[in-house]
């Protein structure tokens, strides 16, 4: 091992080691070592993977801290892999010198406004583990082509800007699992402008990433309005924040003129809530939303909008009713085809925090299918439903809360919808009377009015 004492560091926190690392790491034996110490540098500490050699850099068990007192990041390493991550596709040179570049045991903090944690470019196989990044701009940040990444076991903590940034990257296959993600101002994980496939966001702890001062915020954003992002899972995460002007837990967004660009996907078994809505897709195709709990969505649990192939299956909307506050947790679902909704179910227990029309409204969407759902204490209507075509609306139970004098109808289904079936529910009496579906619009048969 090269310590970065042995060329110098002092490790005290005043002194500018920059130029003693920096000798480190270009003389070093390929594993440099931080003792114990805060070490602080005022540049960025850019390492050349062709040129330095198979790299490991460690700290001790968590006790060494790195301050960067510049702009940039403090750690900058670049590779030259620029092809796929098939074997054939790399070359002899990168598995020799340049193959699965290691961080470990570190802290990084910012002294800088433009400070950035760590940013790894061109590399294949990076391997970050128990690092703990805070008070800098950008916690991660990948950028370029990138194959095969490892994000393990990390605390990124209190940054400015975002916790682990995917930016205008080429990347195929990364692993984000096992990590505290908090109190990032622009977002706990963030995809802009890249090409991504295999992402796998499992088992994190991401709260509380947010800027009430900004227009939106989110603490999962897969932003594809340029770029695409498929093929894959965020699931086994506790996902919460505070309720912010456009906040969302969890944000997909594609190009309005197409939904192919983000989907495939799989969100499921995680703890999503407390923002103003807790999960918002726009132009994905093929999400597949399962065994999530969804509490305190205060303006919405759901929003999904141009969108196709979506499976809302069994998750549950609900709040411990010791929880405070008021919430709304609509779900709407716009201008979307080819969808199906299963096993959900959706309980108000408080008041809501804005005046709503339908616990589900359905606007302007094509072959629906709402099955085995439960819509217990609706508010106004259960299932709202405007310009859409073949929906189906069976075995499910739709009521009001008792003695609730706002409360309407399970079902409002408009005149302009086509080719409505409602079948074999149970559905709550409102104030507006008995369900009544012209035979024009569609068919009802075997429901028991409650």
């Amino acid at each position: 091992m090269t310590s970065v004492r042995d060329f110098g560091a002092r490790g005290d926190g005043n002194t500018d080691d920059t130029a003693a690392i920096s000798h480190a790491s270009q003389r070093g034996d390929g594993v440099l070592l931080f003792p114990p110490g805060d070490y602080v540098i005022s540049r960025p500490l850019h390492i050349a993977l062709q040129q330095h050699g198979r790299l490991s850099i460690q700290g001790h068990g968590g006790t060494a801290r790195l301050i960067m007192a510049g702009a940039g990041p403090a750690l900058h390493l670049v590779g030259s892999h620029r092809r796929s991550a098939l074997p054939r596709d790399v070359a002899d040179g990168v598995w020799h010198r340049e193959r699965m570049p290691t961080l470990r045991d570190l802290e990084i903090v910012g002294r800088h406004a433009e400070a950035d944690g760590i940013r790894i470019d061109g590399a294949m196989q990076p391997t970050l583990q128990q690092l703990l990044i805070r008070r800098c701009r950008h916690g991660i940040h990948l950028t370029s082509r990138d194959r095969n990444v490892v994000i393990s076991d990390c605390h990124i903590y209190d940054n400015s800007g975002i916790g682990i940034f995917l930016d205008r990257v080429n990347l195929h296959q990364i692993n984000i699992h096992g990590n505290h993600i908090s109190y990032c101002a622009q977002g706990g994980i963030r995809i802009a402008g890249s090409e991504v496939r295999n992402i796998q966001i499992c088992s994190n702890d991401i709260e509380y990433n947010h800027d009430l001062k900004a227009a939106e915020s989110a603490d999962v954003f897969l932003d594809c309005r340029e770029g695409t992002v498929r093929e894959g899972t965020l699931a086994g995460n506790t996902i919460q924040a505070v309720q912010t002007p456009g906040g969302a837990n969890v944000r997909f967004v594609g190009d309005r003129k197409h939904s192919n660009a983000v989907g495939l996907f799989a969100i499921t078994g995680n703890l999503i809530g407390s923002q103003t809505t807790a999960i918002h897709l726009q132009a994905c195709r093929g999400i597949a939303l399962s065994g999530n709990s969804i509490y305190s969505g205060y303006h919405h649990g759901l929003i999904i909008e141009d969108c196709e192939h979506i499976v809302i299956g069994a998750n549950s909307i609900d709040h411990n009713p010791e929880y405070r506050g008021r919430s709304t947790d609509r779900v709407i679902i716009r201008r979307s085809n080819n969808i199906t909704m299963t096993g959900l179910i959706l309980q108000h227990t408080r008041e809501a925090s804005a005046e709503v029309p339908s616990s589900v409204e359905l606007r302007g969407c094509r072959n629906v299918s709402i099955t085995g759902c439960q819509i217990i204490n609706a508010r106004t209507r259960g299932v709202a439903m405007h310009e859409c075509d073949t929906v189906r609306v069976a075995d499910c139970t739709i009521r009001g809360k008792p003695a609730d004098d706002a409360y309407r109808a399970a079902l409002a289904i408009a005149a302009d919808n086509r080719h409505v079936m409602i079948v074999n529910n149970f559905l709550g009496r409102g104030s507006d009377g008995e369900l009544r579906l012209p035979r024009e619009i569609g068919v009802q048969a075997g429901n028991v009015l409650l």
